[in-house]
């Protein structure tokens, strides 16, 4: 019966709508009650078509002269459009339907605030401090409080202003973001947690405080803390999708991506999801890391739909690519993302591996000697056209290039990198002792060695090495 009620109730709203726009498009004034004017005004503002409520405020008002409520959906429009002017004069002409109405002497502490008119917002927060009795309307006027002593460069106060708005209502949203979002707050940042925590204490079951308390672990990199607190958040309101989205993203920096996953499709189940190129690329990855390549490559595919000119997903893509073995449609992706702005030296490594794996020598060796351009400390690539160059013929350039890079840095890809290049090249003595002089520095990188030449794992004076380094 409810259901049949509500569809009742939406046949009605739609068919309103289409009366006004149709009066609107014809040019014909479409005289309404004051109740449907407030169902229009709602029905737009939900769908923030602000310009859309502004023009049926106007029509509302020259209807309905004597309503303030319509002066008020004025007002605020041209508040969140920016227009001060004319949200004062709205004010103005509230003032005269509604001098003492208490909504419409929070909507002026709220205008005049927004657009940092000091005297008189402070002037209006006294006079509501004098009228307002109830803790969620009291909570506002701290939270207003706390933004006037931000515009009036007292930190100190505005900290304690929103951190008391949240004590009196625990569930106004404005306050935790401002107080936790604030770049003035910074300096309190230390204190903002202690808070947090202590009402994440008083009342465990608060959606709310769990979640910010999520973000400030977050933003100081505690990530397990920030985890098990969105946990929280999540458990006790499953109607928010911003926190399975948190969780999920903070689940796949874990390099949980099981669980992300699941997080993730729990995100887009809800009807307030959206995707986005980050989220299509996390899910993307969270695949690719768990060898599922076609649902990876899907996602990424998506991705790309919503942002075609970022260079990281044709690297994905790429990397997917080269797990199937499929080097030829890798290296065109990988050369899709060195076109493209901000790309890294690694997507010059991938275009030249797979420029060699398809017998293109040329366009090899000039990716890898633009990898290297791209970071001169880049061991991997080094390492790489070293075994390019002994494939190709050309042993002594490969030596005489990693002999010469060694004497600029050293670290422990390069100096495996160079023990395994020794072994190829047939030049086990040098290799041997270059491996003793690299375990001596690097040793608990040696598994870097196996990368670059598996078969050493098995080879016995590499073990001795390895054994002798141990001890």
């Amino acid at each position: 019966m409810n259901r049949k009620s509500n569809d009742q109730r939406e046949k009605a709203l739609m068919a309103l709508v289409a009366r006004y726009e149709k009066g609107a498009r014809s040019g014909e004034t479409v005289f309404l009650a004051e109740e449907e004017f407030e169902e229009l005004l709602v029905h737009y503002f939900g769908h923030h078509d602000y310009d859309q409520t502004l023009e049926v405020a106007d029509l509302a008002i020259s209807q309905h002269h004597y309503t303030p409520d319509f002066y008020k959906w004025k007002a605020l429009i041209h508040k969140i459009n920016l227009e001060e002017e004319e949200a004062l004069s709205t004010l103005e002409q509230l003032n005269i339907y509604a001098p003492n109405d208490e909504e419409v002497m929070m909507l002026r502490l709220e205008v005049f605030v927004h657009f940092e008119h000091r005297e008189a917002a402070r002037a209006a927060l006294d006079q509501l401090y004098n009228v307002v009795d109830e803790d969620e309307k009291l909570s506002l006027l701290a939270f207003f409080d706390g933004l006037l002593c931000m515009q009036e460069d007292r930190y100190r106060e505005s900290f304690a202003a929103l951190a008391e708005a949240i004590r009196l209502d625990p569930f106004q949203e404005p306050a935790y973001d401002e107080l936790l979002n604030a770049p003035e707050l910074a300096e309190y940042r230390a204190e903002i947690g202690a808070f947090l925590k202590q009402q994440a204490d008083h009342d465990p079951f608060n959606d709310l405080t769990w979640f910010y308390l999520g973000l400030w672990y977050d933003d100081g990199g505690e990530d397990y803390e920030a985890l098990e607190a969105f946990g929280n958040a999540r458990s006790l309101n499953d109607s928010r999708s911003n926190y399975d989205l948190e969780y999920a993203d903070k689940l796949f920096d874990l390099e949980m991506y099981e669980p992300a996953l699941r997080a993730y499709n729990a995100y887009f189940e809800s009807d307030e999801a959206e995707e986005s190129y980050e989220t299509c690329m996390r899910i993307g990855r969270s695949y690719q890391m768990l060898d599922e390549l076609a649902l990876a490559k899907k996602a990424y595919f998506r991705a790309l739909e919503l942002d075609p000119e970022m260079y990281d997903i044709y690297q994905y893509i790429a990397e997917c690519c080269v797990a199937e073995e499929k080097w030829g449609v890798a290296a065109y992706n990988y050369g899709r993302a060195v076109e493209l702005p901000n790309h890294t030296a690694d997507c010059w490594l991938g275009l030249a591996l797979c420029s060699s794996a398809t017998n293109a020598p040329l366009e090899a060796e000039q990716a890898f000697l633009k990898a290297i351009e791209m970071d001169e400390e880049f061991s991997d690539a080094y390492v790489s056209y070293a075994l390019f160059l002994v494939e190709t013929g050309r042993e002594a350039e490969a030596l005489q290039m990693l002999e010469d890079v060694a004497e600029t840095y050293m670290d422990a890809p390069l100096a495996f990198g160079r023990v395994a290049i020794m072994i190829v090249c047939g030049r086990r003595k040098a290799a041997l002792a270059m491996l003793n002089e690299a375990l001596s520095a690097f040793y608990d990188d040696y598994p870097l060695l196996f990368n670059w030449h598996p078969e050493l794992a098995d080879d016995p004076e590499v073990r001795s090495l390895l054994q002798l380094h141990k001890q």
